[in-house]
């Protein structure tokens, strides 16, 4: 696999196989709904929400008509059908909310893994960590928290166009 880095501090890292086919051919690509460990649940769901209606809303940069989600476990799901599909997982975890007297540290970290037809390991994967600081006096935590899913969402939606994109 190789390791593509960009920029210093926390950074998005993207690991490739060297067979993956960048922007498949597919009717839909299907997403499953994120795991998460210790994150809040409105986070969680703020993410995963913006993410699937951001790749909606872009899937013509892609080769794919939509991205559609898998609504049960991934255990419950027909593994010879899944076998056949290009899918994307995602995890979150890692979420910290380090408050002090007047100010406070947000993290997070995520991963996507996309999946091409017919492997058991995931061709691609993208580890995403971000950070959030402010001061009390110029914003609340719920707001920063929103802003914090919202880049988060954002980044994932960049990096799968990023793998997705059609090739001309």
């Amino acid at each position: 696999m190789a390791l593509l880095l960009t920029g210093c501090g926390p950074a998005t890292k993207v690991s490739v196989a060297p067979d993956f086919k960048q922007g498949p051919e597919q009717e839909a690509i299907y997403i499953v709904p994120f795991v998460t460990t210790l994150v809040p649940e409105n986070f969680s769901d703020a993410v995963f929400n913006a993410y699937v209606d951001d790749l909606n809303d872009n899937h013509t940069l892609t080769n794919a008509t939509w991205f559609s989600i898998i609504k049960e476990e991934l255990k419950n799901v027909d593994q010879q059908w899944l076998a056949k599909q290009f899918y994307i997982t995602g995890e979150i975890w890692s979420y910290i909310e380090n408050a002090g007297c007047c100010s406070t540290e947000l993290r997070v970290k995520a991963r996507l893994q996309f999946f091409e037809a017919g492997k058991k390991e995931p061709s691609m994967e993208v580890y995403i960590p971000l950070e959030s600081f402010f001061d009390h006096d110029r914003s609340t935590l719920a707001v920063e928290r929103d802003r914090l899913a919202a880049r988060l969402a954002r980044e994932m939606t960049v990096q799968t166009i990023k793998a997705l994109r059609k090739q001309h």
